[in-house]
């Protein structure tokens, strides 16, 4: 399959023509991380793979307003991130809790790491250390306020750029900066005690 932003954009303009199997390839390009984004953002895995769907549904129906203005990539994950946030609203009119599925191993490797699996198996007490990693990551990252939350997750987990962040979110250059330092010093004081336990 190709791959690259120009390859992404070829594929989108095939896609937005009515090529089905262009746009079948773009869910298999992006469908894991958009999975992953709305798994670490709601923490629920039924949740992330029917928001999943719904991202692609809706870019099914965009796709022939995309100008190119931005990154695909960006594009989507704006969709995904915008759509989790109307979720997690939604959730908490229900009071619907979404740690639920937090207790599965895997899901908390997938969570962390969604390509772990495909990268071999570990010993049985390593994989052990790494669920305990991911599920207080999980935890804390859920304690934070949800903006914090985001920005978090896009740039340490998924490696967005800066300027990406910033048009994902619509949020100035300097304000993604600073509230993402304020996150990741938080999310470093919550996260202390247990690395230190890790380590020692």
């Amino acid at each position: 399959m190709p791959t690259g932003d120009g390859a992404e954009e070829a594929l989108a303009l095939r896609a937005a023509q009515g090529d089905t199997g262009a746009f079948d390839a773009l869910v298999t390009l992006f469908g894991g991380r958009v999975f992953a984004v709305a798994f670490r953002i709601l923490q629920d895995r039924a949740e992330a793979e029917d928001l999943s769907q719904e991202v692609f549904v809706a870019l099914y129906h965009s796709l022939p307003s995309f100008r190119g203005e931005s990154k695909l990539s960006t594009w989507i994950y704006k969709i995904t991130r915008n759509r989790c946030l109307n979720r997690l609203k939604f959730l908490k009119r229900r009071h619907v809790g979404t740690l639920a599925d937090i207790d599965d191993p895997a899901v908390a490797r997938a969570a962390v790491d969604p390509e772990a699996e495909a990268r071999g198996h570990k010993r049985a007490d390593q994989r052990l250390q790494h669920v305990d990693v991911s599920r207080v990551l999980e935890e804390h990252l859920l304690a934070l306020p949800e903006e914090q939350r985001t920005l978090v997750i896009l740039r340490d987990l998924e490696d967005l750029s800066y300027e990406e962040i910033a048009d994902i979110t619509g949020l100035p250059l300097g304000t993604v900066k600073s509230r993402l330092h304020r996150a990741r010093a938080e999310l470093s004081e919550r996260l202390s005690p247990f690395l230190d336990d890790v380590v020692t």
